[in-house]
């Protein structure tokens, strides 16, 4: 398999200065070294300078955790320095940071705003909502985001689904809109009873899992209200635009509802290479980046056999007719449940989503990448004319909303 143009590394591995009840990663720890000391320097600098060797057209860094600004503004300073020493002339690089915003500050935002970083913001909603799992932390996470917004930086707000959260469907989406949160991942979380008390519905999974029929009518809710009044007005949530942009024949960009699962390598703090962090298990570790290389691990039997999971459900879903949209889901979904090749415990929630909306998103999806069509013709046309004559100033920058209206950023659509 190709090296993937995207890593996501753990810097202090599963350290976490929160213990949300929910947390995944929790799992994962057990088989870690249990320490917050940042990933050695001499394993960073083979890791980016690697990463960047290879000469992706465009490279792409996920700090996550745990919690990773536990490893310290020095350590994010050093990866811009070796990013900025080690990659090739014209080649893009680009980072993300996932946080729950307890550590940032102004001068996290300066230093994430100076070095454009992607942010993911955890905020689970308003108050109660948050607080019910991560540990009374919404002030902070508040406080976060508007050191952010004052500094100018890119941020995402992901939003952990559970059955008591995803009950509140358009009363969610309309509480981040009114707070000024554009930028919107819901995430459904699944995980087995060992992280909690048994459910009532399913007795193998915790009872903060979401339920698909809960999550079914969040979607239907959530996406009701984005469609009314948030679609082509800047308000942008990762799985309707993922499904919009594959219904106008663009990457979805969203691995759950990917073919396979190969669009990353997970390196943990001492260089543990996976192929996923829902999957940090010993059965699942491709070797270790302090010594292979990133091409040799990438291109490792095993990572190809989990690449395979996301078909091993093909025969348990039989004929549904949405497996050419949704492949199954996220294997660790089905996994939570006990097996790979069952139907993920979610299915009953996106089937009924998919019935109620998919007919807009593909409706919608063949006006936009007409519109796009045109777009991209009346711009050769005018790249075209002779020196002299004048041209159209285009519609919208870089990081302006699509003119075409499908909430993307222009460099991200027609912008192409």
């Amino acid at each position: 398999m190709p090296p993937p143009g995207h890593l996501l590394i753990k810097p202090v591995g599963a350290a976490c200065n929160l213990a949300c009840s929910y947390c995944f990663y929790r799992q994962a720890a057990a088989h870690l070294p249990a320490t917050g000391a940042a990933m050695a320097p001499e394993l960073l600098e083979k890791i980016v300078a690697e990463a960047l060797a290879a000469r992706p057209e465009v490279a792409v860094f996920g700090w996550q955790g745990g919690e990773p600004t536990l490893a310290g503004l020095d350590f994010f300073r050093r990866v811009v320095e070796i990013q900025s020493r080690t990659g090739s002339r014209g080649q893009r690089v680009g980072n993300a940071l996932q946080t729950n915003g307890l550590l940032i500050d102004d001068e996290w935002a300066k230093f994430l705003a100076e070095w454009r970083f992607l942010v993911g913001l955890s905020i689970d909603g308003p108050e109660p909502v948050h607080d019910a799992n991560r540990r009374k932390s919404w002030r902070r996470a508040m406080d976060a985001a508007e050191h952010l917004r004052r500094r100018g930086v890119a941020f995402n707000v992901l939003t952990v689904l559970t059955e008591e959260s995803a009950a509140r469907g358009a009363e969610l989406y309309r509480w981040f809109v009114s707070e000024g949160f554009t930028d919107l991942q819901f995430i459904p979380c699944v995980e087995p009873a060992a992280l909690g008390r048994p459910a009532g519905w399913d007795a193998r999974l915790a009872d903060f899992s979401v339920s698909g029929a809960a999550l079914g009518r969040f979607l239907t809710e959530s996406f009701e209200e984005w469609r009314a009044s948030g679609y082509g007005r800047g308000v942008s949530e990762r799985t309707f635009v993922a499904m919009l942009a594959r219904a106008a024949g663009r990457d979805p960009g969203l691995c759950t509802f990917a073919p396979d699962c190969s669009s990353y390598l997970l390196i943990e703090r001492e260089g543990q290479a996976y192929p996923c962090d829902f999957f940090a298990r010993p059965e699942w570790l491709l070797g270790s980046a302090a010594g292979a290389g990133l091409a040799e691990l990438a291109a490792s039997p095993l990572r190809a056999k989990f690449a395979g999971l996301k078909a091993s459900a093909r025969a348990a879903c039989g004929d549904c007719p949405w497996w050419g949209l949704c492949h199954g889901g996220c294997p660790k979904d089905r996994a939570a449940v006990g097996a790979f090749d069952r139907p993920s415990p979610l299915c009953a929630g996106y089937r009924a989503f998919f019935e109620a909306a998919a007919g807009w998103f593909d409706s919608e999806g063949r006006r936009l990448a007409e519109r796009c069509r045109l777009e991209e013709a009346a711009r050769r046309e005018a790249l075209a004319r002779p020196a002299g004559e004048p041209r159209p100033v285009p519609a919208a920058g870089r990081n302006d909303p699509c003119p075409c209206g499908s909430g993307r950023k222009f460099k991200r659509c027609c912008g192409k």
